[in-house]
């Protein structure tokens, strides 16, 4: 996803020695054997979609950042990274994750909702992978989220427009997305070209995102923090930041409104972000109103938009 632009966008890609791969894998299913009896547990009690959200997300702290570490599984016509994985994410794959869990009334139905959410009409394809949140991954998915960044917003909120040209995107994906070396294999630069041309599919189109400015959420020129703003935020959401008309054309072939994803979290009163840092390279929880005090007002990132489980 977009948080990353690794894989999806120009593509990291990850060696691992044996050693370390074998340590991976223990790790990976140690905490998938957590999150799946946390989603278990839930049955025999009344778990709000807040608690759930709290309850699962916190099994996966500490967990390392890496971008672009799933894909489509080993029947993946062109990323056959695995389908899950509980010991990396990104931005993105951990948002999913925690929400696949919490719509999920057993660990058997955990798999179908992480489709559910991750592909377009559950079609698990990379083209009908949602890689971009405000034209893909937030539209399709309204059947299971509400935005209600209007009314954290309290007459406040902003929107937030920028051209998306997937086709574009699409044409500037290297082989690092394969795992394959062009240079080497004529394979590989023929199934490349097939990515690209399934790209040709698509056009440029706007995309509109509602977002809270980060002048709301600190007062204006005071710098105070609006606490009553925060208070409008449910322990529970989903947080995109925004960042309205993003210019990354030049390096990925497209501009962007959205750059980062993660969880808002209540704790003893206070509110987190609960989020797979890019720059911490690790899975952390960060005071809210204190991330968002990093950024100034030149930077792009200019606000956030909320969004909460409808069930």
């Amino acid at each position: 996803m977009m948080c990353n632009i690794g894989k999806a966008l120009m593509a990291l890609s990850v060696t691992l020695v044996c050693s370390s791969a074998m340590a991976m894998n223990k790790l990976d299913s140690a905490n998938g054997a957590v999150f799946y009896k946390t989603i278990d547990d839930f049955s025999a009690s009344a778990v709000s979609n807040a608690g759930k959200v709290d309850a699962l997300s916190v099994t996966l702290l500490g967990a390392e950042y890496i971008g672009g570490s799933v894909g489509e599984g080993e029947q993946g016509k062109y990323d056959k990274d695995p389908l899950t994985r509980f010991d990396v994410f990104d931005c993105t794959t951990y948002v999913e994750t925690v929400l696949a869990g919490a719509i999920s009334t057993t660990s058997d139905e955990f798999q179908s909702n992480l489709q559910s959410i991750r592909y377009r009409n559950s079609n698990v394809d990379f083209v009908s992978r949602n890689h971009f949140p405000s034209v893909d991954w937030i539209r399709n998915n309204q059947d299971k989220l509400m935005d209600i960044t209007p009314d954290v917003g309290h007459g406040q909120a902003l929107v937030a427009k920028a051209m998306i040209d997937k086709s574009a995107w699409y044409q500037r994906l290297t082989s690092e997305v394969l795992k394959c070396d062009t240079d080497s294999s004529s394979e590989c630069l023929t199934l490349l070209n097939q990515l690209r041309e399934e790209g040709r599919i698509y056009s440029a189109e706007p995309a509109y995102i509602p977002y809270v400015p980060l002048t709301a959420l600190f007062g204006g020129n005071t710098n105070k923090v609006d606490q009553a703003l925060l208070d409008r935020i449910p322990s529970g959401s989903v947080i995109s930041m925004v960042r309205p008309n993003w210019d990354v054309k030049k390096y990925i072939g497209t501009n962007m409104n959205v750059s980062h994803q993660g969880l808002a979290i209540r704790k003893n009163g206070i509110l987190f972000l609960r989020h797979a840092s890019l720059t911490n390279k690790k899975v952390m929880d960060e005071n809210f109103a204190e991330y968002f005090s990093h950024y100034s007002e030149a930077s792009s990132l200019k606000g956030f938009n909320v969004q909460v489980l409808r069930r």
